[in-house]
């Protein structure tokens, strides 16, 4: 029964990375994905991100703190773990007719470390700077769906990326919120004789 789900949910995953890596493709998208794609290795686009909010100023200096923390758990325990321990191999390596747009990573498939990466440094934006909301996470949302696209990953490794890119946001503001907590204490009232 359980070996029945597992290989519905496979042969599911399969049918849609050949839907968006082959049915989608179309002159433009050739030549956007690639270089969304490229822009988000090793994090490089959320990490130019992170500076510049560093640079405009005092007020979103947290902001770059807090992304690049984000982006640095959700390197560590996609790449240096997670990847380790499932060991998924690419899809262009599994499977026949894949348009591969981009130079073959070396590493597992599972999860996606731009998917993380991408949802880490987005969320965090989307909840310290809400009118940046919007073009964070569809960046985002791009820059996932990008890697399926170009045929390095299938779409349970963006979800699975998504995932771990949402806890690791999650748990950075929360650390905020509890290192940066307001004191509790109030001042008493001057005495009046």
């Amino acid at each position: 029964m359980l070996e029945s789900v597992f290989l519905t949910i496979k042969n599911l995953d399969i049918q849609w990375f050949y839907f968006v890596n082959q049915s989608l493709h179309n002159a433009l998208f050739n030549v956007v994905m690639p270089f969304v794609s490229n822009v988000g290795d090793n994090g490089l686009l959320w990490l130019l991100f992170a500076l510049l909010l560093y640079l405009f100023g005092p007020k979103t200096r947290r902001t770059s703190f807090l992304m690049l923390l984000a982006l640095f758990i959700s390197f560590v325990i996609g790449e240096e773990i997670l990847k380790h321990i499932f060991q998924r191999p690419r899809p262009f390596l599994g499977l026949e007719g894949v348009n591969l747009l981009v130079g073959s990573p070396g590493s597992f498939s599972f999860p996606s470390g731009h998917a993380a990466n991408a949802f880490a440094s987005s969320l965090v934006v989307a909840r310290k700077i809400p009118r940046l909301a919007w073009p964070a996470l569809l960046m985002a949302v791009v820059m996932a769906f990008s890697r399926v696209y170009v045929g390095v990953h299938y779409p349970l490794d963006i979800l699975g990326g998504v995932l771990l890119g949402v806890l690791c946001a999650r748990f950075v503001l929360g650390l905020e919120a509890s290192v940066y907590r307001p004191s509790r204490r109030t001042r008493r009232p001057p005495h009046i004789p």
